[in-house]
């Protein structure tokens, strides 16, 4: 907010108490782009969208072949995820992190 907020904030973790945080983020103008479903409802004040003509807007993921130069771009300009890793022992504990909504972007596995 420092710089004027966000144009557009990409939001694909399936989890709506974080998409919803992410509104005060955007700029005069700005949008949330939503790719991922969360399963609760997205509850967000309407005044903090209207006072800064701020947009919310869905968005299907695509198709394969998105996918695939989607990765393609990624890997190609070093784009990388942000994640939290757990090892395959603690699955548990990642699943329980996950479901809780206390994860920070995605929970990955590792062995």
């Amino acid at each position: 907010m420092k710089l004027g907020g966000a144009k557009v904030i990409l939001a694909t973790a399936p989890n709506a108490k974080a998409m919803a945080g992410l509104i005060g983020g955007l700029g005069v103008d700005g949008k949330l782009l939503v790719v991922g479903a969360p399963h609760d409802p997205l509850e967000v004040p309407v005044p903090s969208l209207l006072m800064a003509r701020r947009n919310l807007q869905g968005w299907p993921s695509g198709t394969a072949m998105d996918s695939e130069d989607t990765l393609r771009f990624a890997s190609g300009t070093g784009v990388r995820p942000m994640i939290e890793k757990f090892p395959l022992e603690k699955v548990n504990e990642a699943f329980a992190r996950m479901m809780s909504g206390d994860a920070q972007f995605r929970v990955v596995l590792t062995m």
